[in-house]
């Protein structure tokens, strides 16, 4: 029995009958685990090995918080910032400005101690 005269729904019951399925779920979860090891393996691998230059690296990273998918790499992140930090700091750094600018903004939001010199 009706209590009120509302007018049907113009999506009817389409989101009601929504078909939970455990499967698709773990699907999906497996797909996201798969795309955080490539990310770990092509990104964060070739960070370690310094076969990109600094600047890529940065590039690289800055991109990866920009997409708001930092937290799943933060050891990762931190890990290549520390190794950028160590050696660009006591190194001479010859990048463009954006680079210079990149690293400086990057270490230093991740609290390292970077002269703005």
């Amino acid at each position: 029995m009706r209590t009120a005269n509302f007018h049907p729904s113009i999506w009817g019951d389409r989101f009601i009958n929504y078909d939970y399925s455990e499967h698709k779920i773990t699907h999906a979860q497996k797909q996201v685990d798969e795309l955080k090891e490539i990310v770990r393996r092509e990104v964060f691998t070739n960070l370690k090995a310094g076969g990109d230059g600094f600047a890529h690296q940065l590039k690289l990273i800055e991109a990866i918080q920009r997409l708001g998918v930092a937290y799943h790499f933060e050891r990762e992140i931190e890990e290549a910032l520390e190794r950028i930090h160590g050696t660009t700091c006591h190194d001479h750094y010859d990048g463009d400005l954006h680079s210079v600018a990149l690293g400086f903004r990057l270490l230093r939001q991740h609290g390292y101690n970077v002269s703005c010199g």
